[in-house]
């Protein structure tokens, strides 16, 4: 088991704690953050090794995570885990890893994310996984508006309740529902989940420990690969 290590954020800018998260990291240790509430872009870039934040963290943790050639070649990132809340932006553009959050996050979660997998214990705020790429999205809660906007491929599972324009422009991708959902976007429409779908869902939410009724969800799909050329 690696070695744990302390940073205490508090009196530190971003440059200066992600610089002591990434040498820590190099020697082989695991990163212990406390006091990041202030802390915007926590472990932004980060490619490897494990950071366990203690209490919640500003706007922009985890962005960037992973390199392209991890995605490629599906080697593993790194992991992040906070035990608070995240603020806005959480995992923006993250190629791979996993980011587990034990609590709530914010506005555009997962926007533009290429790859890895992020867990939202909580709710998440209104444009969760826009322009989603490639990541797989787990929320044990309920989601707000325009989840999923212009999203062009990966997962974005819900457990709980969507806002309005679900899916609004989706291209590619796929959204699980397991509760309602107040209204369809543009290019979206729902259907009836395969037994390929069911076994996805009990894998992935049994991997998170994630416990929801399997049979109650709803599956978003586009109508049209390309909506805007008729």
């Amino acid at each position: 088991m690696a070695s744990v290590t302390v940073i205490d954020a508090r009196n530190l800018t971003i440059k200066e704690v992600n610089a002591k998260i990434r040498a820590m990291v190099a020697k082989g240790l695991k990163v212990r953050v406390i006091n990041a509430e202030a802390i915007y872009g926590l472990a932004a870039g980060l490619d490897k090794g494990e950071v366990i934040v203690e209490g919640s963290v500003g706007d922009y943790a985890a962005m960037l995570i992973g390199r392209r050639e991890q995605k490629e070649k599906g080697l593993p990132g790194p992991r992040i885990e906070i035990h608070g809340d995240a603020g806005n932006y959480l995992a923006d553009g993250a190629w791979a890893g996993e980011v587990i959050v034990n609590g709530s996050a914010g506005y555009g979660a997962c926007t533009y994310a290429y790859g890895g997998t992020i867990v939202i214990r909580g709710d998440a705020g209104d444009g969760l996984g826009r322009l989603l790429k490639g990541a797989t999205v787990i929320v044990d809660g309920s989601v707000g508006d325009l989840v999923g906007l212009y999203m062009v491929g990966g997962t974005i599972i819900i457990t709980g309740n969507a806002g309005e324009l679900l899916g609004n422009w989706m291209i590619r991708g796929e959204i699980f529902v397991g509760g309602t959902y107040k209204s369809l976007g543009n290019n979206a429409k729902e259907v009836e989940l395969t037994d390929e779908d069911r076994k996805k869902l009990e894998e992935l939410l049994k991997k998170y420990g994630v416990t929801a009724d399997v049979s109650k969800f709803k599956k978003i799909v586009p109508i049209k690969l390309r909506p805007f050329y008729g």
